[in-house]
């Protein structure tokens, strides 16, 4: 009976052990849901290529993490209930070991609420610039073309547009929108600021600018075209509104495409934009040395 209930113990002190973590993870899924959602519904998005095979790419991967765990987990176990039912059999409990696995589950705990953050923003991110993505598909038809995610000296442009009226660097912003500000998910332009429902910003125009001044630095090496670059900064699923005017365009993720078509500050002919189209093919390469 006593041999029994060690067994139990060790198992438990197993098993606790791990759904304890799993319990960390869970507890921060579940204060990010309670305080915000995502601003933009990606079953609601235009499919792009091989999303199928990337979403079941994605699938299997974590089917053979998940093996590879499981069976770490069915070498170890046995040892691991023995040498822990002897320890309460023997009265002894080994407090080294027990702190040493304290600490390791600390670690472990604090690395995995940090790192579920991360993953959280990286999610929302990757959504607001395929929400974009999703509708700069419909300039094509206008005779743009359109560019994603162009490797620069340290970062990156989310999206660059060429076409007849000019060059567009594209900066995409995903920001969740806040639970307890109801249904007012409105960014507001005023005081050279973005005034969200509970917070403040500045950055983004900074950056949306640099971004654009750094691409028409860079095609005016590659081309010889000193063509002026138009920041469009963008938030996918905000309302946008402006108390006053913006030196660039701000808008949303549906007001992109009917932005873009109705600016007319610059006029390229075939020829340029072939020349700019091609150094931009050669920035956006997999293997580009850009980085």
């Amino acid at each position: 009976m006593d041999d029994l209930l060690n067994q139990g113990l060790s198992l438990l002190f197993v098993i606790g052990s791990v759904y304890s973590l799993l319990g960390v993870l869970f507890i921060k899924i579940w204060l990010h849901q309670k305080n915000a959602k995502l601003p933009v519904d990606r079953k609601k998005l235009k499919r792009v290529a091989a999303q199928t095979l990337n979403e079941q790419v994605n699938d299997k991967v974590l089917d053979v993490i998940g093996l590879v765990f499981l069976s770490a987990l069915i070498v170890t176990m046995p040892f691991a209930l023995k040498g822990i039912a002897e320890m309460f059999a023997s009265g002894k409990l080994n407090y080294f070991l027990i702190i040493v696995i304290a600490l390791g589950l600390t670690y472990v705990a604090r690395k995995l609420w940090v790192k579920s953050n991360d993953l959280i923003k990286l999610k929302l991110g990757r959504d607001a610039e395929l929400a974009v993505a999703s509708e700069l598909i419909e300039l094509q038809s206008h005779g743009y073309q359109v560019f994603h995610d162009i490797q620069t000296d340290g970062f990156n442009i989310d999206h660059l547009v060429v076409g007849p009226n000019g060059i567009f660097a594209i900066e995409t912003k995903g920001r969740h929108k806040r639970i307890k500000d109801d249904t007012n998910y409105k960014v507001k332009f005023e005081n050279n600021h973005l005034a969200f429902p509970s917070w403040f910003e500045s950055k983004p125009l900074e950056q949306a600018q640099n971004q654009a001044n750094w691409v028409n630095k860079w095609l005016y090496e590659s081309t010889g075209f000193n063509t002026p670059v138009l920041p469009v900064l963008c938030f996918p699923g905000w309302f946008v509104e402006l108390k006053q005017r913006p030196i660039f365009p701000i808008v949303s993720h549906k007001q992109i495409v009917k932005t873009i078509l109705s600016m007319r500050q610059v006029s390229l002919n075939q020829e340029q934009q072939r020349a700019i189209c091609y150094q931009v093919v050669q920035r956006a390469l997999n293997d580009s040395k850009a980085i």
